[in-house]
């Protein structure tokens, strides 16, 4: 469908003047996000709804708006969520689609909306990789006349996945006639408080903070290289005047068996990823490190890291880390 607009409003803002400076086909304006700050339980839908603004310094022809949404992997956005909106140029509630992955914006060097947008933001302030960009456009095409002035409401409505985990949500709004430019007019980007779901399965991953511990991937199983890493620069801490550090576990079995490795050999030894920093890590294959017969299942991991002699240890205020696998 496509809807024209010839309405002539005065600009209101200071960026509005600075949009006829710089000649873009619009400046976007993302006024803010409203969602449920104290979090969700997993596999709820939870809905964020995002304020737009969008007002062209020149006409333009058969326009679509872009939001795109960052979220967990684990929640399979592409799959889970819906968006719907309403402006004060359409009649009632209006839809929109995942973008076409050969659809490339213009300003993007031959990359998918997806994949330039990810290469653009990464992952914005979160602190962990597992999360993706997905892509919308409105059903709608537009035609939009110079100085008008459109508000619309996007509702964008999600089902959460089913791991505890905290994170910062982020939205970007842009239109398919800019096509992702540097120009910042054109475009807006923001990311929400840490958003929590709760309620759900294994520890709570953290994306948007950093700690002594971290595990790469997310989710594994036995017979995946699993990472372990201690993050010594996060905060004050007694292993970091250690010359060498250990990573001392346990491996649980869903039939209930422990397998420990607490050693301080080779086979348990982290190397240090940098001279400059108090990162060490240790990449290994679960099942042979503990010694996993094939008939077992794990579970978990428990674990801590300590120095050569284990005379200091660091955990979780006492508690030991752990890492979940996933199912098999």
């Amino acid at each position: 469908m496509k809807v024209k607009l010839f309405k002539n409003k005065i600009f209101l803002r200071v960026f509005g003047f600075l949009c006829l400076f710089l000649l873009p086909i619009a400046c976007i304006y993302l006024d803010s996000i409203d969602y449920t700050e104290e979090g969700v339980n997993a596999g709820e839908e939870t809905t964020f709804t995002l304020n737009v603004r969008v007002e062209p310094a020149e006409a333009g022809t058969n326009e679509r708006l872009v939001v795109a949404f960052l979220a967990p992997n684990s929640w399979n956005a592409d799959e889970n969520t819906t968006i719907t909106y309403t402006s004060n140029v359409d009649d009632g509630v209006q839809t929109a689609s995942l973008v076409p992955e050969d659809n490339l914006p213009r300003n993007a060097g031959g990359l998918s909306w997806r994949a330039a947008i990810r290469n653009k933001f990464g992952v914005g302030p979160n602190v962990l990789n597992d999360m993706e960009w997905v892509v919308f456009w409105t059903d709608n095409v537009y035609d939009v006349a110079n100085g008008e002035r459109i508000t619309a409401t996007f509702n964008v409505k999600v089902k959460t996945g089913p791991e505890n985990l905290r994170a910062k949500l982020g939205f970007l709004i842009n239109n398919t006639g800019d096509g992702l430019s540097g120009d910042t007019a054109r475009f807006k980007v923001m990311y929400t408080d840490c958003f929590e779901v709760k309620g759900g399965e294994g520890a709570v991953t953290d994306f948007c903070e950093l700690h002594f511990n971290f595990a790469q991937p997310l989710a594994s199983t036995k017979n995946d290289i699993l990472t372990f890493k201690f993050q010594g620069d996060i905060a004050e801490n007694d292993l970091v005047d250690e010359n060498e550090i250990y990573l001392c576990a346990t491996a649980y079995s869903l039939n209930g068996n422990a397998y420990e490795l607490c050693g301080s050999d080779e086979s348990t030894r982290m190397t240090k990823e940098s001279t400059f920093s108090n990162t060490y890590s240790l990449s290994f294959w679960p099942a042979g490190l503990f010694n996993i017969p094939s008939s077992e299942t794990l579970e978990r991991i428990e674990y801590s890291f300590r120095n050569q002699d284990g005379s200091v240890e660091l955990k979780d205020d006492n508690i030991p880390f752990t890492y979940f696998f996933k199912c098999e």
